[in-house]
């Protein structure tokens, strides 16, 4: 029979998958609603911030990654925080439309 301690490593083993998924599953939400995000104040790209402040919350409390999970998450993190800051500089680029001398 399992001793507590080994009961205990089991179940943190499987938190930290159930973590993963969900951590992958926030991100991929926050990259799939930036498709219909087209400026900073909508609410779908306010929706993708969460997603991604979410996301990095839940990597905290991870206590272990493998090498490979952590280079995946990681890329998802950083094309998230990218796409997100497009989309703002996007916003910034239509509040002051260029004009032309005639």
């Amino acid at each position: 029979m399992p001793s507590d301690t080994q009961k205990l490593r089991i179940l943190r083993a499987r938190t930290d998958r159930d973590l993963l998924l969900v951590v992958n599953r926030e991100l991929d939400r926050g990259l799939a609603l930036l498709d219909g995000a087209h400026t900073r104040s909508s609410p779908l790209y306010a929706q993708a911030e969460k997603a991604l402040s979410m996301a990095t919350a839940l990597v905290a409390r991870i206590s272990s990654v493998s090498q490979e999970d952590g280079r995946r998450i990681e890329a998802k993190v950083n094309e998230l925080r990218s796409r997100l800051d497009q989309v703002a500089a996007a916003a910034v680029a239509w509040v002051y439309p260029a004009t032309f001398a005639s």
